[in-house]
């Protein structure tokens, strides 16, 4: 099973890859003012168009991946792809609902009917609002120059969210449920320390300059990751331009020449 999901993501990965290059030849020039001005839509015809493009290929992860390559070379704004996103994942309850509807079993229906109110009660949080609306919005667009500033900074993000946040979580519920004095009592001191912690993130990141230190700090990492990676062709170069400065001065054929001088120099004496 473990390496039937690795060879899913290296797939996964390969096609976005590729997509994502195909892109790039394609989307170039008039092609890409055309499709920017034909996704231009208003945010409601863009929540149905998500809607329908998820009903059609029954999964909103092909949407997403669609979109987000086309929103990173600059074919559609990012505007515009969080309603198509949102009605993607309404999308996505269609497959759910058929599938309880042929059941028997009233249960799987309602847990149909409940991922659907749960992607319609997030959308009605977060976009009828403006100031709502702009909250993923900006975050998506700090991300997107993070991840500008240090390439490696998307790997860094999902091991942190998907795998670390969730351990430490599932780590402090676990303690809670051994039901023993010695385990809440633990339980308790790192719910108060994860609590004070982020209370001095959030601190040290908006008073203390956290955000504008960070940002030096993964540029720094890329310009060193840079630089290693193109330290092997940097060599080559000089190599090949010194050689060229030998050949073109004789530097090399005067080297020589010293060079045998102080060996008879040496013979005689």
């Amino acid at each position: 099973l473990t390496c039937t999901l690795f060879l899913s993501l290296v797939i996964l990965v390969t096609c976005l890859i590729g997509m994502v290059y195909l892109l790039q030849k394609m989307l170039m020039g008039m092609s890409t003012r055309i499709i920017y001005k034909a996704t231009d839509l208003h945010p409601l015809l863009s929540m149905v168009v998500g809607v329908g493009v998820t009903m059609i290929v029954q999964s909103s992860s092909i949407t997403t991946s669609v979109l987000t390559p086309l929103v990173g070379l600059g074919v559609i704004r990012l505007d515009t792809m969080f309603p198509m996103t949102l009605g993607a994942n309404i999308g996505t309850t269609v497959t759910g609902i058929l599938a309880a509807m042929v059941s028997d079993n009233i249960t799987s229906l309602q847990v149909a009917l409940a991922h659907l109110m749960f992607n319609i009660t997030g959308i009605v949080i977060w976009y009828p609002v403006p100031f709502m609306r702009n909250i993923p919005l900006n975050a998506a667009r700090k991300l997107g120059k993070a991840t500008r500033s240090y390439r490696l900074f998307p790997l860094i993000y999902i091991l942190v969210l998907y795998f670390g946040v969730p351990a430490i979580l599932i780590g402090i519920s676990t303690l809670f449920e051994e039901d023993t004095k010695a385990y809440t009592a633990l339980g308790t001191m790192l719910v108060i320390f994860v609590f004070l912690a982020m209370v001095y993130f959030v601190y040290w990141w908006k008073y203390q300059e956290g955000e504008s230190k960070t940002t030096a700090c993964l540029a720094t990492r890329q310009k060193k990751l840079i630089t290693m990676e193109t330290l092997p062709e940097d060599m080559d170069y000089l190599k090949s331009e010194l050689a060229r400065l030998k050949s073109h001065t004789g530097l090399a054929d005067e080297v020589k020449d010293d060079e045998v001088a102080e060996e008879d120099v040496e013979e005689e004496a």
